[in-house]
């Protein structure tokens, strides 16, 4: 999946793509209230993510936390149950 500044999260199912984005594809360990600007490669510190993309995840993590307060759905929730998936603790 590619995300880019036309891409919008709109619905639960929505949530659960993105994170998937990031714990399956971009390998990343992630938690919904950090700055996208704050991950860095362990190994070089090298930023994780280009400026375009940080800006693009942040935008979309906001819709996330949106989506989920209309809903009555717990963000936190959605992230673990994706990060054990990946991690197989389900």
């Amino acid at each position: 999946m590619t995300y880019n500044n036309e891409s919008h999260i709109k619905s639960v199912e929505d949530i659960k793509t993105f994170f998937h984005h990031f714990v399956d594809e971009r390998k990343v360990n992630f938690y919904p209230d950090d700055d996208f600007a704050d991950y860095i490669c362990y190994d070089d510190k090298t930023l994780t993510f280009c400026k375009e993309d940080v800006g693009i995840y942040n935008r979309l993590m906001g819709e996330a936390f949106d989506v989920c307060e209309t809903k009555g759905v717990d963000i936190y929730d959605i992230g673990f149950d994706e990060l054990s998936r990946e991690l197989r603790l389900n």
